[in-house]
């Protein structure tokens, strides 16, 4: 059903539970993994920038790699980009005709905003991209962390 799905990633830990979600799906999906980080608008001259970028990358496949390679995946490609961040992704989404991206919930994790899984509202980059995406948008709730589901 899927053949490129685009996970949008934070290098929280939080996010390594989001990421085995889309993961697994697109193994069962035989789907283009496509991970997507947004470090922001940075003001630096273009080869600080691109240093900025390149880095990313590396934080980016330390956080992921070893884990597809584990499960014997090989089809992903890793975008680092720099700017606004929903802006982006949008537009990665849209130019690689994804067609569904998935996300979390926020940045923070379910603990960290107070112990419970019943966390209230999206964060902005969430909020945002179910506003601005050109395709289905997934999000993964707290309630599917290991060790927060209920009953």
């Amino acid at each position: 059903m899927y053949k490129k799905i685009l996970f949008s990633t934070c290098l929280t830990e939080y996010c390594e539970h989001i990421f085995n979600f889309a993961l697994n799906l697109a193994k069962e999906n035989d789907a283009k993994l496509l991970i997507y980080y947004g470090i922001g608008r940075i003001n630096l001259d273009e080869t600080q920038a691109e240093q900025a970028i390149i880095d990313a990358e590396d934080k980016v496949a330390q956080a992921y790699v070893q884990q597809m390679k584990e499960k014997e995946f090989e089809n992903y490609a890793i975008n680092v980009r720099d700017g606004d961040v929903v802006s982006e992704l949008s537009k990665l989404a849209r130019n690689a005709a994804v067609d569904l991206m998935v996300m979390g919930t926020s940045t923070d994790t379910p603990l960290a905003m107070g112990g419970s899984p019943n966390v209230g509202t999206l964060g902005s980059v969430t909020a945002d991209a179910v506003l601005w995406a050109p395709c289905p948008v997934m999000i993964v709730p707290p309630s599917l962390i290991p060790g927060l589901a209920r009953g």
